[in-house]
């Protein structure tokens, strides 16, 4: 066998040059935690480093509505009544409308009959009433929850939705009380006022115990903003102005923002006496009081604000992440905690020990069985390293996208390991099958064998994609991981193994 030769070979090299990547981007860069050791920049899920999880239930009531008056007075009408937000959506067939609380169909019925209205039928006569919230709160209500997990710095979450009225809540490295008391409150959403020091003091990311001593409370976003107020998007006066997220405040945030204002000097020097937003103690936004506004906060009480953010496209991100903070403090719907469990720390580190010694015990008795077919060292060897690169290469697409290994996602790999030598062994028989052949023959045959692999795996992946796409709780690391796998496989490994047979 010719190793200088195969060293010169594409595929070879592109095998090579992908390995090192992917350890690059596990233990290189980004650098790892002083602590990671073997882990390096590698995630594991609640099952494997312990943690809690939570299903989360929307209150809320999506229903279609006939009535004499038009959308708008519905909508105003239920709001009052309801004592809950109302938000109308345009219907093909009928006015409907999210209720966002939960609210019983008779309840319902004998509010509209006020008005002359109904609860529509839908075309199979059945009522135009659903239980849940619309796909745009649930997903607001999502991104709001992870936005408040991250500010927390639990970056180790996993969030996802079922359905339009349930969030799954995975959260390492977190007791269950702690988690129940994150998620199942609101947040807190503060604005405190710059007394000491000079502008630029206050950083995005500081804590409220790292300011105490420069700034003062002035006001909390539930009793000072108007949560409805808040900017859908980013906005600017002009095109070449900066971007910033608007959002007006109640009588009692804009009195006592005048107060504070007055009281510590922002009103005649608004560079050196910023206002600080702190979402769960944690600055989001910090920036000096314009000089239009501390002119007209000398005379009166304003409402309705702007925080900008800066120009161009940086301006208009930091103007997007803004209106989210300030939005998290009040999730749009109420939720309920329907389910709940906790996997305990030393637990997890067993099973994350048990899944590492699982998965090389797999890739060394599959190693074992093909040796036993071939019996031949220059046949075992490939073999083994090309299905250990494999798992590297897993590992580093987990990486590179922090994907959360769970248990699920360790069963992935021990899969890909499994019908990695399957391929494998065809490869190999089809080597050397018809025995000491020309170049031409010998790619033929690995031709054929790649049919039957592309063949095979492409039956496997549409399988994976069912599980991918149908948010089936935790198989879906299960998919991805296998998918991922067979095709790192079909496009990196098996073509540079199927080489070092030709060469052999």
């Amino acid at each position: 066998m010719n190793g200088k030769g195969l060293l010169k070979d594409i595929k070879i090299i592109a095998l090579i040059l992908c390995v090192l990547a992917a350890l690059v981007v596990i233990y290189v860069y980004p650098p790892p935690p002083p602590d990671a050791g073997i882990n390096g920049n590698l995630n594991y899920g609640l099952d494997l480093v312990g943690g809690s999880w939570l299903q989360l239930k929307l209150e809320g009531t999506v229903v279609g509505i006939t009535a004499p008056i038009s959308e708008s007075e519905v909508a105003s009408f239920l709001e009052e009544e309801l004592d809950a937000e109302v938000i109308y959506y345009s219907g093909e067939e009928v006015a409907v409308y999210e209720i966002r609380k939960s609210v019983s169909k008779a309840e319902l019925s004998d509010v509209l009959s006020e008005i002359g209205g109904s609860i529509a039928k839908k075309l199979d006569g059945s009522d135009y009433f659903e239980e849940g919230v619309t796909k745009e709160t649930r997903d607001e209500t999502k991104r709001i929850i992870d936005v408040k997990l991250n500010l927390l710095g639990l970056a180790d979450t996993n969030i996802r939705t079922v359905g339009n009225n349930f969030i799954l809540v995975n959260i390492a490295g977190v007791d269950i009380g702690t988690a129940r008391n994150i998620v199942g409150k609101p947040g807190k959403f503060e604005i405190r006022i710059q007394t000491a020091g000079i502008g630029g003091d206050i950083q995005e990311g500081l804590r409220a115990d790292e300011i105490a001593n420069i700034t003062a409370h002035v006001v909390y976003g539930s009793e000072g903003i108007e949560s409805k107020s808040v900017g859908a998007v980013p906005v600017r006066e002009a095109e070449y102005s900066p971007w910033g997220a608007s959002f007006t405040l109640k009588e009692a945030g804009a009195v006592a923002l005048r107060d504070a204002a007055l009281e510590y000097g922002a009103t005649d020097n608004p560079i050196d006496h910023e206002l600080a937003m702190l979402l769960d103690d944690v600055v989001i936004y910090s920036a000096p009081l314009s000089p239009e506004l501390a002119q007209d906060l000398k005379a009166k009480p304003a409402y309705g604000l702007r925080a900008e953010t800066g120009l161009e496209k940086e301006g208009f991100e930091k103007a997007k992440a803004l209106i989210i903070h300030l939005k998290a403090g009040v999730l749009p719907v109420n939720v309920e905690i329907i389910g709940s469990g906790e996997v305990p720390a030393y637990l997890g580190a067993k099973f994350k020990e048990g899944s590492i010694v699982a998965g090389f015990a797999a890739l060394i008795l599959v190693t074992l069985v093909a040796f036993l077919r071939y019996r031949e060292k220059k046949i075992i060897l490939p073999m083994f390293f090309t299905l250990l690169s494999e798992i590297i290469l897993i590992l580093g697409f987990a990486a590179v996208i922090n994907w959360q290994l769970d248990l699920p996602s360790i069963a992935g790999i021990i899969a890909v390991i499994g019908t990695g030598v399957d391929q494998l062994v065809i490869i190999t028989d089809e080597v050397i099958s018809g025995g000491r052949s020309s170049a031409k023959m010998y790619r033929k045959r690995i031709s054929f064998a790649f049919g039957i692999i592309f063949a095979s795996a492409t039956t496997t992946i549409v399988a994976m994609l069912a599980l991918a796409f149908m948010a089936l709780g935790t198989l879906r690391g299960f998919a991805i991981v296998t998918i991922v796998g067979l095709l790192l496989g079909i496009f990196i490994t098996r073509p540079a193994y199927a080489r070092v047979m030709e060469e052999i």
